[in-house]
């Protein structure tokens, strides 16, 4: 879509006003694909919220399991202490790397919202100058 916005740009440019079947051409294959991007931008954040919400609910199951294995052990089970690793280092470690996936993610978003929102500019100064 960049590439389009770019071209519709350069065409104007060179000839100082393109042909109005080419300039509509562009436009109307631009405004479909941002309409395509942001249906899947909206499935992707769909998506990874149902992959948050099976995650939760895997490290809920996890935990469940982990107090049964403790509770079968009995008072004999000796809990490894916090100090070298244990629960609290493996919630800690995936935390870490959750926060981490999160982090990346965001900023793709933002990425994403930034290139989207130039290119809305550059639409409307291009649409502006038509009207001219």
């Amino acid at each position: 879509m960049k590439l389009r916005v770019e071209d519709l740009e350069a065409d104007r440019d060179r000839s100082g006003s393109p042909s109005a079947a080419r300039q509509a051409e562009l436009l109307r294959e631009i405004n479909e694909r941002t309409r395509f991007l942001q249906k899947e931008i909206a499935a992707l954040r769909g998506r990874i919220g149902e992959v948050c919400l099976e995650m939760g609910q895997d490290l809920a199951a996890l935990q469940t399991e982990v107090e049964g294995v403790r509770h079968a052990m009995g008072p004999s089970f000796v809990r490894v202490p916090r100090s070298s690793g244990g629960d609290a280092g493996l919630r800690a470690d995936m935390a870490e790397g959750f926060a981490g996936v999160r982090a990346e993610m965001a900023q793709e978003f933002e990425s994403v919202r930034s290139e989207m929102l130039d290119l809305g500019i550059k639409l409307d100064r291009l649409l502006a100058q038509e009207d001219d």
